[in-house]
């Protein structure tokens, strides 16, 4: 009986310390699994963050956007107001017989920016003729009906030339006034040249002072 009993002592010792063994390296693998699930959920919580983090800007970049869209819808509103404006002026005014069929296709119209003088003329507006072949009908047509007129009040119509050519236009001036004192019909034609009419004659100039020698020669010496 004793001997069974130590036996059976022996057999309980032996199978707790193989319990306890198995126990210690059981807990030395599960440590680095524990480890680096801590880690994960670390790592998980800053990507949450992050993720709040782009939320909460997205947000914000939608609503600048949408502050943004709608200041553009105002000003695109505000632009062709003007534009559907302008364009049915000039149809009003240079439609008709052999006229502008329809409202011409404009890019943009808009006032200059310099401010009018006190009692001057009113400021202009600056258009922008998507075609081509609608500019030069719209120029012609101006040119042809001489006084344009809209609701009574008169209008010109000109090109927006570039400054150096603008230069070289305004070089005509002081001849211009000298042919219209005399009642001379004159115009002046793209790019800089002036046209003269007198006597059934017919004269193209391309510099003030061609067209100064042939008043000379009209009308005598220019003072």
């Amino acid at each position: 009986m004793d001997t069974l009993q130590a036996f059976h002592d022996i057999v309980k010792e032996v199978i707790k310390e193989e319990a306890d063994s198995l126990r210690e390296e059981i807990k030395r693998s599960i440590d680095p699994i524990t480890t680096v699930l801590d880690e994960c959920k670390v790592k998980i919580r800053e990507h949450e963050d992050e993720l709040n983090n782009q939320d909460a800007r997205l947000l914000e970049m939608e609503t600048r956007y949408a502050a943004l869209s709608s200041k553009y819808d105002k000003l695109q509103e505000k632009q062709s107001n003007p534009t559907r404006f302008i364009a049915g002026l000039l149809h009003e005014v240079l439609g008709g017989p052999n006229g502008l069929e329809k409202p011409p296709t404009l890019d943009r119209a808009h006032r200059a920016v310099c401010k009018p003088t006190e009692g001057g003329r009113p400021r202009p507006f600056i258009i922008c003729v998507h075609y081509y072949h609608e500019k030069e009908q719209i120029q012609r047509l101006a040119r042809e009906k001489g006084r344009l007129e809209y609701r009574g009040k008169q209008i010109f119509i000109f090109p927006d030339y570039s400054a150096d050519l603008n230069k070289r236009c305004a070089a005509f001036n002081e001849v211009k006034k000298m042919f219209r004192e005399k009642g001379v019909r004159y115009r002046l034609f793209y790019p800089a040249k002036l046209q003269v009419s007198f006597n059934g004659e017919t004269k193209m100039f391309d510099s003030p002072t061609a067209a100064k020698d042939f008043y000379s020669s009209k009308f005598g010496d220019v003072e």
